[in-house]
């Protein structure tokens, strides 16, 4: 009889986007697969996810909480909803990812005795990454404390961590042994399918990610303002869903009036990231901090020089001075300072792109992810016995 797992996480566009090509792999492997997920964060990413997934034969059940806002009569209803669901399906394996997605099945794993568990820590979300008023303050400690009482005293477990720090915060906050817990150092990056860029004389700097405010959007503009003066024949582009509902999501209103002589060009969601990356000269994430960056691993593959902040997750998947720079967290002036010298020297940016490239095939490869995820799955079946 054939293993099941399912996967549980906030929605299916970041399950399409991390987690798909692991569950794809398993699906061979002759498991069973079925994701649960939340309400969309963002529509039109959720609409592609949906329809890929389907394409790929992927069951999915979509349980009626919200990834991205806290009420807390909707919050409970989806938790029971998840639990009936997952009662009836009689999973082996809960594989969870995403704030909401951990605490969720993590729960959910506790409340029905399911006998193994894997948690996709790819980044400590919202709440660890904003300046908090007094509820979301109080949902913090509260999640903490779900996590430390219930969750991580789940007997058969795997956390997957995608950097150092997250790995030593979670080991002493939660008190977990060097066994429970896995450095996986991303989600991977097909090397085939982004393959090297050997020519390029582009003049275009891309930001790809959700215009939320933590991923450095708004240092982005005023910084690509500043430099368009000096350079005004480069170009500057953000490639990310404007639709995407978060509390510190940046609506059309507010992006006009910082972009308000369209020194940026606003290209929203972009389903096929590739084609844009194929156009550009660098790749630039000012964010606050990440799990380990999917895009900087992308970008890496590309051979596309770095500019990002100097926060977890970013400084992760760079090498500083040699595959990109490093710019202070928050600070405009010194994005901007670190832009311009990739800008005025392109032999930097090809040494730059080559050495990228280099790091994606050491370490960023998604054959090798694949590989330790379902050697993780066969370990927690086998210590089930």
């Amino acid at each position: 009889m054939k293993k099941r797992i399912a996967y549980i996480i906030n929605h299916s566009a970041f399950f399409y986007s991390h987690i798909f090509d692991i569950a794809k792999h398993a699906k061979k492997k002759d498991y069973e697969i079925k994701l649960f997920c939340g309400k969309a964060a963002s529509k039109e990413m959720d609409n592609y996810a949906d329809r890929k997934l389907s394409i790929n034969k992927i069951k999915v059940s979509k349980i009626s909480f919200n990834s991205s806002t806290v009420n807390f009569a909707n919050e409970i209803f989806g938790f029971l909803e998840l639990v009936r669901s997952l009662k009836e399906y009689k999973p082996d394996i809960v594989h969870c990812a995403s704030p909401k997605g951990i605490l969720f099945g993590g729960l959910a794993c506790s409340f029905l005795k399911i006998k193994s568990l894997v948690i996709f820590n790819s980044g400590m979300g919202f709440l660890f990454s904003n300046k908090l008023n007094i509820f979301y303050k109080f949902l913090k400690i509260m999640y903490i404390t779900l996590l430390k009482l219930i969750v991580m005293k789940h007997k058969n477990k795997k956390i997957i961590v995608e950097n150092i720090n997250d790995y030593n915060f979670l080991k002493v906050n939660y008190k977990l042994k060097k066994s429970e817990l896995s450095l996986i150092k991303g989600s991977g990056v097909n090397l085939e399918k982004f393959s090297f860029i050997k020519k390029n004389n582009s003049k275009i700097v891309l930001l790809p990610a959700r215009i939320v405010k933590e991923k450095g959007i708004i240092e982005f503009i005023y910084a690509a303002k500043s430099i368009k003066s000096i350079y005004p024949d480069w170009q500057f582009l953000i490639a990310g869903a404007i639709d995407y509902n978060k509390k510190s999501k940046l609506n059309i209103d507010k992006l006009k009036i910082l972009n308000d002589k369209n020194q940026v060009k606003i290209l929203g969601y972009v389903k096929n990231i590739l084609k844009i990356y194929n156009k550009c000269a660098i790749v630039c994430l000012p964010s606050y901090r990440e799990g380990l960056s999917r895009i900087l691993q992308e970008a890496a593959a590309k051979g596309l020089p770095i500019v990002t902040s100097n926060v977890v997750g970013c400084r992760d998947a760079i090498i500083p001075n040699k595959t990109g720079f490093l710019c202070k967290p928050k600070n405009i002036k010194s994005l901007e300072k670190k832009l311009i010298e990739l800008i005025s020297n392109k032999n930097k940016r090809i040494r730059f792109g080559f050495n990228g490239r280099k790091l994606a095939e050491k370490e960023f490869d998604l054959k090798d992810v694949i590989k330790k995820n379902l050697i993780i799955y066969n370990k927690l079946i086998n210590n089930e016995k």
